[in-house]
């Protein structure tokens, strides 16, 4: 855009004897814009669309690359739309959710947890990584020690929530603030995480260890202590009738 005005003002330099004074300089760059505006704009949005379309995937990658995160997110990942090679099915949650869902996991188990789980996590991958460098995600997700390990982060999540409707609003705040960019017109353009797609959301990231908890209530007490399990099932019947 820039060099083709500049190419403009060397025509009309040229006119004017070599050389334009400011006033001209001006009134031809309002005239300019104006004769030119509909033919740069929809060169500018296709790359603004651009920008933004690598910027969320490198945000998705870069999440995808971190072991504890991925296992997280794979226990509500059927909500996510169904996409070639990856999770997905119902299409009720937007993948534009991951780096608000992780920050405020992040803040809600703290960050000595956090660090904690990541690493058990590589210890974790390193038992199912191919010759070739290769992961066999499947088998991690089906490890045993990843699915504890999930769940143990998610007892502390859920002891988080004693103020249940304040802490819900902080979490959806959370995420609706750091949604990724997204490609105009996208199916997902004006999604935000609301009361139902929070509680989609968390019923599906506590299935499993909500399903532990009715089938061996005396164990879990006997692991995370009374108080802990009051607390994990007064959450659990929160979410149920959110």
């Amino acid at each position: 855009m820039v060099g083709h005005f500049v190419t403009r003002l060397e025509v009309e330099a040229g006119k004017a004897g070599g050389s334009l004074s400011a006033a001209q300089i001006r009134a031809l760059a309002q005239r300019f814009v104006a004769a030119e505006q509909s033919r740069f704009k929809g060169y500018y949005q296709r790359a603004f669309d651009e920008c933004t379309i690598a910027r969320e995937a490198l945000l998705l990658e870069s999440a995808r690359k971190m072991p504890f995160d991925r296992i997280l997110i794979r226990r509500f990942a059927h909500l996510f739309p169904a996409r070639t090679g990856d999770d997905g099915g119902s299409g009720i949650m937007s993948r534009r959710i991951i780096p608000g869902f992780n920050l405020a996991i992040g803040k809600m188990i703290g960050p000595a947890l956090y660090q904690q789980c990541d690493q058990t996590c590589e210890a974790i991958l390193s038992r199912h990584t191919a010759p070739d460098g290769s992961l066999d995600w499947a088998a991690i997700y089906a490890d045993p020690q990843a699915k504890a390990l999930v769940n143990e982060a998610l007892v502390v999540v859920a002891g988080t929530f004693s103020s249940f409707d304040k802490r819900r609003i902080w979490f959806s705040d959370m995420v609706n603030a750091n949604l990724t960019p997204v490609r105009r017109g996208a199916s997902d353009e004006s999604f935000r995480l609301g009361e139902s797609g929070f509680a989609a959301l968390m019923r599906a990231l506590f299935a499993d260890l909500a399903a532990a908890l009715r089938a061996n209530p005396a164990g879990a007490r006997a692991k995370w202590g009374d108080a802990t399990v009051t607390a994990l099932a007064e959450f659990l019947r929160r979410l149920e009738g959110a």
